[in-house]
C-alpha cells in the first residue's frame, strides 16, 4: 500500500506543531502499528524538505537529513517509524506539480493569464516533479516490491523529474510554454516573503538507485511540465492556441 497522506502546507505546520505531528507521525505510527499482523509492504511518501539545504548539490539517498522546519522534521520522524517497520520503502520527491492539488505552477499559470505579477524565489533550488511522472516512479517500484529482489531493494529512494532549477527559472519556463511575457517574473528572495516556515535553500535530489529499480530515468522536469501544460492548461497553452 501506498501511504501519501500528509499536511503538507509548510507554514501551517510551523504555525500548528501539534497538528502537523498528529498528521505526519502519529497517523503513520497507528497505520504501521496495524498493519504489523498481516505485513504487507508500505511505501511512505515523504519529501526533499528533510534536508537543511547546505549541500549545494542535489541530494541522494546516503545524504544525511537535517530538517530546518516542522513540517520536515514531522517527516523525518514519519521515515524513522516506517524504517522499524520491516517491510517498508521511503520515497522522497520534491516540489510537487500536478492536478488535484493547490501548486506553484498552476499559480503562475493563474497569475499569467490574468497579466499579473509572479513572484518567485531567486534564491531556492528544487527538482520540479510532476506528480504522472511520480506516480509511474512509485508503479516501478511497488512493481519491484512484488519481484524476487524485494528483500535486497534500497529502504530510502528519490523519485523526481530529472534535473533541477531555481524557482525563478521554473516560473519563467511556465511562461514561455504559456507564451507570456518574461516580464511578468519578479525575482525575489526567500526571505522578503516573511513566511513562518524556513524553507531550504538547495533541495534539488538525485537518486543513486531508481533507474536500477524501475528499469529506467524520469523524464526531465522541462518535459514533464510542457507536458502538464499542454494536457491540463490547453485554453493558456501557446501551442493549442497557436494551432487551434
Amino acid at each position: 500500500m501506498v501511504h501519501a497522506q500528509a499536511m503538507s502546507d509548510v507554514d501551517r505546520c510551523e504555525l500548528e506543531p501539534d497538528e502537523a505531528r498528529r498528521q505526519n507521525v502519529e497517523a503513520v505510527d497507528r497505520l504501521l502499528c496495524a498493519l504489523r499482523r498481516r505485513r504487507p509492504w508500505v511505501v511512505l511518501v515523504s519529501s526533499d524538505y528533510v534536508f537543511d539545504g547546505l549541500k549545494g548539490s542535489p541530494y541522494d539517498e546516503q545524504d544525511e537529513p537535517g530538517p530546518v522546519s516542522v513540517y520536515g522534521a514531522t517527516k523525518l520522524e514519519a521515515e524513522r517509524l516506517a524504517l522499524g517497520y520491516p517491510r517498508s520503502t521511503i520515497v522522497r520527491p520534491s516540489t510537487i506539480f500536478g492536478p488535484g492539488r493547490k501548486n506553484f505552477c498552476d499559480r503562475i499559470v493563474e497569475l499569467a493569464v490574468q497579466g499579473r505579477e509572479i513572484e518567485a524565489f531567486h534564491d531556492q533550488t528544487t527538482s520540479p516533479t510532476y506528480s504522472q511522472d511520480l506516480a509511474e516512479g512509485i508503479e516501478g517500484v511497488i512493481g519491484a516490491l512484488r519481484g524476487p529482489r524485494a528483500g535486497r531493494l534500497p529502504r530510502i529512494l528519490h523519485i523526481t523529474s530529472a534535473g533541477r532549477c531555481r524557482r525563478v527559472e521554473f516560473a519563467r519556463r511556465v511562461l514561455e510554454y504559456l507564451g507570456a511575457p518574461d516580464r511578468l517574473v519578479k525575482p525575489i528572495a526567500m526571505a522578503e516573503q516573511h513566511r513562518p516556515a524556513k524553507r531550504p535553500p538547495y533541495s534539488a535530489l538525485t537518486s543513486r538507485h531508481l533507474s536500477a529499480v524501475i528499469g529506467r530515468e524520469l523524464r526531465s522536469w522541462e518535459d514533464a511540465l510542457h507536458a502538464y501544460l499542454r494536457h491540463h492548461h490547453r485554453s493558456a497553452f501557446a501551442g493549442e492556441r497557436a494551432s487551434g
